[in-house]
């Protein structure tokens, strides 16, 4: 069992850079796929992820001085230190039944496809750690290696489901043809997402109001196009965050490069992603006929649209402000703030087709609850993070993640679970 865990730790640490070009490459040749067409598939796939991470990082760098200003000026101070995604991912993988859960999942997606339950081909096997999560948790509380486990196949069966109900509009809106995500941090919160654009039809000039970025290049001409409105959007965060003058501009600049350049480089891993993704459901679909699978993988890939990366930089200024008012939160979502903003906005706004307005109420909605999550789960976060061979800084007893916090359905599987 120790060999399994190493390996999948192994490939977990590689990244979805190096590891979905040699999950690619390694499904592919199972399935006998032509070699030429799956290398270059798997070439472009890492490509493109290696250029979404350097262009989302590159922003990320650029308004981490102007953040951590704002974070000062304004006095915002909690008790719960967030320690960033890759800590949580990293202590998840580091849990014991690791294997096991990994083992046990993959066994549930291969008896659903076969019994055509769900339609999700799970091959991000990277993002399995969602549902060691939901083990982690069940079992740091209830100490119980059953509950961890029935926690964590709930978690995956739950997913899928979601990742299916999803497929079509990920393909209508984000333009993701035989792809589904059934990544938890981010599936989950469609049910609410489609909830609330429901609520908003039904509000009475709320509802008429057109926000899409089409309709508002239309109607400002170039002052609505994405890079300008990445360009005032960033220069707001530096003006917010009292910055000089100098880093004003390059925090609006690197803004309106993001806003232009990640869809850019989702074009280049979609070109190797479909054609891969199209070889293995024709393949799939004529040994097991009307299945019409979809290649269930990580999110991340929504987060390249328009919609998403505007909302996505409102909400960091949201975030922080939020953080202080929020009653019952104690965490401060300082290292992942800008990606998880455009992370959660993803479905609000494809509910809404791309309404900036409808996708930002909602994902303020959203992040309240993973604020409250993260807090509440943060005893449980240290156990696992402590686990893990995770560091308490000096002066703090407790740490959790913005990205825990996430995980809305691990949270509620957590809790139904401690009950037991």
């Amino acid at each position: 069992m120790k060999i399994v865990i190493d390996a999948l730790n192994y490939i977990a640490s590689l990244g979805p850079m190096v590891m979905m070009p040699i999950i690619i490459l390694v499904i592919g040749l199972i399935l006998r796929q032509k070699l030429s067409g799956l290398i270059r598939s798997a070439l472009l796939v890492g490509i493109g992820f290696a250029g979404v991470n350097t262009t989302v990082n590159f922003f990320i760098s650029s308004v981490g001085p102007a953040i951590q200003k704002m974070v000062s000026i304004w006095g915002l101070r909690t008790d719960i230190m967030d320690v960033g995604w890759p800590a949580r991912a990293a202590a998840t993988w580091s849990f014991p039944m690791a294997a096991i859960v990994v083992i046990v999942v993959l066994g549930i997606n291969i008896l659903m496809l076969t019994l055509k339950w769900t339609r999700c081909v799970m091959v991000d096997f990277w993002s399995y750690n969602h549902f060691i999560f939901t083990a982690a948790l069940v079992w740091y509380t209830t100490k119980s290696t059953t509950l961890a486990i029935i926690g964590a196949v709930i978690t995956a069966i739950v997913s899928f489901l979601l990742a299916d109900w999803t497929a079509p509009l990920a393909e209508s809106y984000f333009g993701l043809p035989g792809v589904s995500f059934p990544t938890t941090n981010s599936v989950n919160w469609a049910p609410i997402a489609w909830l609330m654009d429901k609520i908003y039809d039904k509000i009475p000039g709320f509802r008429n109001l057109k926000a899409d970025p089409e309709f508002i290049q239309k109607k400002f001409g170039v002052l609505g196009e994405p890079m300008i409105m990445g360009l005032i959007f960033g220069i707001l965060i530096g003006l917010l965050g009292h910055q000089p003058t100098n880093q004003v501009l390059t925090i609006g600049m690197s803004t309106a490069a993001a806003m232009v350049l990640i869809p850019k480089m989702m074009q280049i891993l979609m070109e190797g992603l479909i054609p891969f993704a199209d070889g293995i459901k024709d393949m799939l679909n004529k040994r097991f006929s009307g299945s019409n699978f979809t290649i269930g993988i990580d999110a991340a890939l929504t987060v390249a649209n328009p919609s998403a990366i505007a909302v996505g930089i409102l909400m960091v200024p949201t975030t922080l402000i939020l953080a202080m008012i929020l009653p019952g939160n104690r965490l401060l979502p300082l290292p992942d703030i800008a990606y998880q903003a455009m992370w959660l906005a993803a479905w609000p706004v494809a509910f809404s087709k791309g309404n900036i307005v409808r996708g930002w109420v909602t994902t303020v909605i959203i992040t309240c609850l993973v604020l409250l999550g993260a807090t509440s789960m943060a005893q449980i976060h240290t156990q696992l993070a402590i686990a893990g061979g995770f560091t308490i800084p000096k002066g703090l007893s407790l740490i959790s993640t913005e990205d825990a916090g996430t995980h809305l359905l691990s949270w509620i599987i957590w809790k139904i679970m401690s009950i037991f």
